[in-house]
């Protein structure tokens, strides 16, 4: 009877442990799928924000070229106003006072329309450094033609030595359209 007992227990435990091991095999099988199809969601999902920021970029892309198309041989003069007016905001965001700001038209390639400003202003290095950034950031097609930087004036004043250096900062710079063809 002890016997009969005995062998009782061990096939009980013997099911038991098939149980538990068929089980275990079963959820291993699970965890996998989940795991694999975890991964292709953070894939999908680093597509799909790969995708938003292209669109973003390329959004911003087709701003700056639907501005840089003319069909006019030159700029208006409402055109060359406005980029003044939105220089003089971003200098006086950036509290940068602006000494000279002045607009020449030049010679530019056949289908290009160019206009140049120049301009005077006296900053700091950081001040300029995101004036700069901000032009960078506009919707239009510009290009720096040079900057000079030199102390200003103000500089040759004994001044003490935690004060912010000031500097005279003359910068060429062109904005561009392209002529739309007929």
């Amino acid at each position: 009877m002890r016997e009969k007992y005995l062998v009782f227990i061990l096939l009980m435990i013997l099911v038991t442990v098939l149980i538990f091991t068929a089980s275990a095999n079963n959820l291993n099988n699970g965890l996998k799928k989940v795991k694999d199809y975890d991964n292709q969601i953070k894939t999908a999902q680093e597509r799909l924000n790969s995708a938003r920021i292209m669109d973003e970029k390329l959004s911003q892309f087709s701003l700056i070229i639907d501005n840089s198309l003319s069909k006019s041989g030159k700029f208006t003069f409402e055109e060359i106003n406005d980029f003044k007016r939105h220089i003089g905001e971003l200098a006086h965001d950036r509290r940068i006072s602006i000494n000279k700001l002045s607009d020449s038209n030049k010679f530019s390639l056949p289908g290009l329309i160019e206009t140049t400003y120049n301009l005077e202003l006296e900053g700091t290095f950081v001040q300029m450094g995101q004036f700069l950034s901000d032009l960078e950031a506009l919707d239009n097609i510009i290009k720096i033609h040079y900057i000079d930087v030199t102390p200003s004036a103000e500089g040759d004043k004994k001044t003490e030595d935690y004060a912010v250096s000031k500097y005279k900062i003359l910068i060429e710079l062109s904005i561009f359209k392209v002529k739309k063809e007929a």
